[in-house]
């Protein structure tokens, strides 16, 4: 356990006498709260990190896979727009990932009949082909990962997760 690191899981350890600095000077410091988000922040990166190298081995990034496996599940061309809701980021991010893979050949964009400011995507024949290879890979490595959660822990999480992301939705829009 690295000092400091109350909780013992290795995460964080930032020494408990930061913590009580921040106490004595700040009457809105919550120690609990900070110490959860600088939690979900390493975790976080420590998930992005480790994705990150599996994933290079193909080629791709977990953003760019997130948009395959997004598009495969729909089998259906996508809007731009709705693929960005979708996938809860900006339009600029959902350009750029849209980009890489158009290079990368592995999805197919095309125009709207019916509107030509509207585009539509979807994956590519050799998006599906490597999406195939892979996915059965990332989903033993999902399950791997949080073989530690029963099925009601791994929902409890989700809803945390998920209530933690509300309190910063304010400031994301």
């Amino acid at each position: 356990m690295r000092r400091g690191d109350a909780s013992g899981d290795g995460l964080v350890g930032w020494p408990e006498s930061h913590f009580n600095g921040y106490k004595k000077r700040f009457a809105e410091f919550d120690g609990a709260a900070l110490r959860a988000l600088l939690t979900l922040r390493a975790a976080a990166q420590q998930v992005e990190n480790a994705l990150g190298a599996w994933f290079a081995e193909s080629g791709l990034t977990p953003q760019k896979f997130g948009v395959l496996m997004l598009l495969f599940a729909e089998d259906k061309p996508i809007a731009l727009s709705n693929l960005r809701r979708f996938l809860n980021t900006t339009q600029a991010n959902v350009t750029g990932l849209i980009a890489g893979l158009e290079r990368d050949g592995l999805i197919d964009r095309r125009a709207s009949a019916d509107d030509q400011r509207v585009s539509y995507v979807s994956v590519s024949r050799a998006g599906k082909r490597i999406l195939r290879t892979t996915l059965p890979g990332y989903f033993a490595l999902s399950r791997e990962a949080l073989r530690g959660l029963n099925q009601a822990e791994k929902k409890t999480f989700i809803a945390l997760l998920a209530r933690v992301a509300r309190g910063f939705a304010p400031i994301a829009d």
